[in-house]
């Protein structure tokens, strides 16, 4: 279990450790837990928005969901992609990009990218409804169970709440598995991207194309497909950037997966 929880320990802000005593045997085993982590987010994620839902305005509600999200994961990802909005588009070339990209200030495009990837994450969640696909999956039967007590609405927000951090942390390990590190010296990501391979990809691409066949049925393969296309256009853009991963790279990766899920979810819900 020291695996799971030190991807536990390093993805949340659960005191889980605090004598740094737990020690992975092997990175790319670790990585094999970041969806799981994902679906436990997602699970505490679809807790949390049920006490919220009856207390505040749906309007309400999705904001503060999305800071429970941010709090939970203490803003490491969106570090992340600050940072590389910075670089990548801030510089002219690999070394100037990499080196904006170490600088803790943020810059114009990294604000620029928060603001954006922050509204539409917001926009896209509020506006989910009740998605006819939900119903001709395996969990339409559960669902019209419990749409006598909660509304489909409630539902299918919680259900997406479930899936999107599972979907942000498959698509780190895919980034991690298809690239190798862009720095020379060692950083927050190297150890990541250097323990993990093609196997690590495919073992952890099994866990959310059960869960999206689960939610959505058929559907659910079409938004994963579209989800692992985006992916892999984002994986080579960066690739051609600064030849390839870092850890900022990594965060901006499972950030854009999460938007990229919603954004699918809307297109074919």
């Amino acid at each position: 279990m020291n695996n799971f929880l030190w991807a536990l320990k390093f993805l949340t802000i659960i005191p889980i450790d605090r004598e740094n005593k737990i020690k992975p045997r092997d990175f790319g085993a670790v990585v094999c837990w970041f969806p799981i982590v994902g679906l436990c987010i997602g699970g505490f994620l679809s807790l949390a928005y049920l006490p919220l839902h009856f207390l505040f305005p749906p309007i309400i509600t999705d904001a503060l969901i999305i800071l429970v999200f941010i709090v939970i994961t203490r803003a490491l990802h969106l570090d992340g992609l600050a940072d590389t909005c910075d670089g990548v588009w801030g510089g002219w070339n690999k070394e100037k990009r990499l080196e904006i990209m170490k600088d803790s200030c943020i810059g114009s495009f990294g604000a620029i990218g928060l603001i954006c990837l922050l509204g539409l994450k917001y926009l896209s969640f509020h506006s989910i409804g009740e998605i006819s696909t939900i119903h001709n999956a395996p969990f339409g039967s559960c669902v019209k169970c419990m749409s006598c007590f909660i509304s489909p609405i409630l539902i299918n927000k919680c259900t997406a709440l479930l899936l999107m951090p599972v979907v942000g942390r498959w698509a780190q390990v895919c980034a991690a598995g298809l690239s190798q590190y862009a720095r020379s010296e060692s950083g927050t990501g190297s150890f990541i991207l250097g323990g993990t391979t093609r196997r690590h990809v495919i073992y952890t691409s099994l866990l959310p194309i059960c869960l999206f066949w689960y939610f959505y049925g058929l559907s659910g393969f079409t938004i994963f497909a579209i989800i692992i296309i985006f992916t892999l256009v984002w994986i080579w853009y960066i690739k051609r950037k600064i030849g390839g991963m870092t850890g900022d790279t990594l965060g901006a990766t499972n950030e854009i997966a999460e938007l990229m899920f919603l954004l699918s979810l809307l297109l074919l819900g």
